[in-house]
């Protein structure tokens, strides 16, 4: 027991150094990207909820192994793979931004479509949230 105590503090006395190292190494970012990851934050905000979302989906969709979930399954690794490419462009202020959410909003809108056909909660969030992911994307 007693070593079992001594390891999470170990761990968690890392875990909070390497945040802290990281933080001061956030800080030392120039002001143009602190500026663009602040105009994209909602964006970005929304694209990470819809992704954890569409991971929930597929999980569950993995678990149950229900063919006719195997779309909505298809779509969700779709749109995580989308987000996640919108994400990075929009972090990097990369001039393809706004073409990559275009494109993003419109794999969040099928599988906000599909994941709608489905009365599981996770489905229905994820469908809330791959709507508010495109929302944002259209507005970039």
């Amino acid at each position: 027991m007693k070593k079992l105590i001594l390891l999470m503090v170990v761990v968690g006395f890392i875990t909070t150094t390497a945040t802290s190292k990281m933080l001061f190494n956030y800080n030392k970012v120039s002001k143009a990207y602190v500026i663009a990851d602040d105009k994209n934050k909602a964006c970005i905000d929304a694209c990470n909820a819809c992704i954890a979302s569409c991971n929930k989906v597929m999980a569950m969709c993995a678990k149950e192994k229900n063919p006719k979930m195997a779309e909505c399954e298809k779509l969700c690794k779709e749109c995580v793979a989308s987000c996640t490419e919108a994400v990075k462009m929009m972090k990097a202020n990369s001039k393809d931004c706004k073409a990559k959410c275009a494109e993003c909003a419109k794999v969040c809108e099928k599988c906000a479509t599909e994941c709608d056909k489905f009365d599981m909660a996770d489905c229905k969030k994820c469908a809330t949230d791959c709507r508010a992911a495109a929302k944002s994307c259209k507005e970039m």
